[in-house]
């Protein structure tokens, strides 16, 4: 078997600074193999040998650096040998999720200004080939590589992703930032799971059985006839909507989803279906573990709607699994919260399982969107604001840099008289109402909840009053999927939904 290494090594690749660098690949039986990483400009580097095992694979960890470069990574076995230039030791994240971590730099709010201007020799990227089964990867990893953001490479980028890491490379001098871009629009929390973590618990098994039961008994040449019958009414959707794009730049997503008609949804599903799940987790995420990462970077559950008060066990069992995998149990975790958008599901459900696992989980941190979204479309365009507040987020609790990145979080609730307080933690500079401060609601013994009106009594807290409820026991803020939600941090940091008691969580708002 000719010597390898994963495709994730590669060219112009960032290796993760002061950890053990574990690498990994096939080769000859019984043959040896030494890894070096070698400064380019000459000096000493380190090395480490191991032996090819029967099964045709290897791995070996070379000993942690600290960051720099640029190095030449070398792997040889025999007379076989694998080398790789512009190598830099730096920081790097693994950017996992679905469509709006997908969403691409090109197609983002002013995406191509923002493609013309992202040249940076400090950012790099790999894209893990999206694909269902591993023959699948071994084909498309052929072409796989890093790469270093520029007009010429970065179109089909993450855009939160680039913006995440721009910002960091903005406030780490010299330090180089890779990202490995793990995701697949319409996905389940279930498809980035292996099945058997799966069966181990009631939400992970009734997902299994309900894509069995749509998958029924059909062939694989009865999902591939699916499949392309399928592809041809999603091309057929795409052109209608290029036309009324063509004609009107400014149309809105109602206008076209009201003439052009409804995104062809499901996919069919089918053994070798993205959404099946444990399919990814197994095509995808382990093709790049483990990787050697600072943590993870997460924006998903939009898929998840019609099923979210499961939503936090399944993320729950999610992060543990990453962890897990990784060799890291605090490794950290930042998960992107949902914006607001119009649904028919309960999305303040799904945004109170972010929230959930994100304070009982340790080393985890949460980017706040309350104040982004658009009504009818489930894809924002804006993914600066996102993908700043990540990078913001990721260097306060990661890096503990002199930022604000944190979103102002209720810590207590006060009831007296009519009045409620709410006081606020992380409300660097004082919090603020936007608008006219809407967004709060109230509710007597009976759980109907009133609009509040809201005014700033401290700067970190804020007293609430509402003429329809005379005593009021429970408050929330930016409860709805789609709604006001104007409080911020002093640094303009959105503040967090909240909803106290909890028990409160699923009663209904009173217009």
């Amino acid at each position: 078997m000719k010597l390898s290494t994963a495709a994730i090594f590669s060219e112009d690749m960032v290796l993760q600074s002061g950890k053990p660098l574990p690498v990994w690949g096939q080769g000859t039986p019984g043959a040896a193999v030494r890894c070096a990483l070698a400064p380019a400009a000459g000096g000493q580097g380190v090395q480490a040998d191991t032996t090819v095992g029967q099964d045709g694979q290897w791995r070996l960890t070379l000993p942690a650096l600290p960051a720099g470069g640029p190095f030449t990574m070398t792997v040889e076995s025999g007379a076989e040998r694998c080398a790789f230039p512009n190598v830099w030791l730096g920081e790097v994240w693994l950017a996992g999720g679905q469509s709006n971590m997908e969403l691409e730099l090109q197609n983002s709010r002013d995406g191509a200004q923002a493609l013309a201007a992202c040249a940076n020799p400090r950012l790099h990227f790999y894209a893990v080939p999206k694909v269902t089964t591993g023959a699948d990867a071994d084909a498309a990893e052929q072409s796989a590589r890093w790469r270093v953001v520029g007009p010429q490479t970065a179109a089909a980028m993450s855009a939160v992703a680039y913006y995440a890491a721009r910002t960091l490379a903005r406030h780490l001098d010299n330090l180089h930032i890779g990202v490995i871009c793990c995701y697949w629009g319409g996905t389940f929390a279930h498809c980035w799971l292996p099945r058997t973590e799966l069966q181990n618990f009631p939400e992970g098994r009734a997902r299994i059985a309900e894509y069995d039961a749509r998958m029924g008994d059909k062939t694989e040449e009865q999902f591939a006839a699916e499949c392309a019958a399928y592809q041809k009414e999603v091309d057929a959707w795409n052109d209608r909507i290029a036309a009324r794009r063509a004609a009107d730049p400014a149309v809105s997503w109602a206008t076209l989803n009201a003439e052009c008609g409804a995104f062809p949804w499901p996919p069919p599903a089918g053994r070798t279906g993205y959404q099946r799940p444990g399919n990814l987790y197994e095509s995808m995420l382990r093709r790049v573990c483990p990787y050697a990462l600072r943590g993870f970077w997460y924006y998903q559950g939009e898929q998840d709607e019609e099923h979210a008060g499961d939503y936090r066990a399944l993320l729950t069992r999610l992060v543990r699994r990453w962890r897990a995998d990784w060799g890291d149990r605090a490794l950290p975790f930042l998960v992107v919260q949902l914006p607001m958008y119009g649904s028919e599901f309960d999305w303040p459900a799904l945004r109170a399982a972010q929230s959930a696992v994100v304070h009982h989980e340790p080393n985890m941190a949460l980017a706040v969107l309350t104040d982004c979204g658009e009504e009818d479309n489930i894809h924002p365009t804006d993914k600066q604001t996102p993908g700043t507040r990540l990078g913001l987020l990721t260097l306060q609790t990661v890096y503990h840099a002199p930022v604000q990145g944190l979103a102002p979080e209720m810590t207590c609730v006060d009831f007296a008289g009519s009045r409620a307080l709410i006081r606020f933690a992380n409300a660097a500079g004082g919090l603020r109402l936007a608008g006219q401060g809407r967004g709060f609601e109230l509710a007597g013994r009976d759980g109907v909840f009133h609009p509040a009106r809201a005014e700033i009594l401290a700067p970190d807290t804020v007293r609430l009053h509402c003429s329809a409820v005379l005593r009021p026991v429970a408050v929330r803020y930016a409860w709805h999927s789609f709604g006001p939600a104007e409080l911020f941090g002093g640094t303009g940091l959105a503040a967090a939904p909240l909803c106290y008691p909890t028990i409160y969580q699923k009663r209904n708002h009173t217009p």
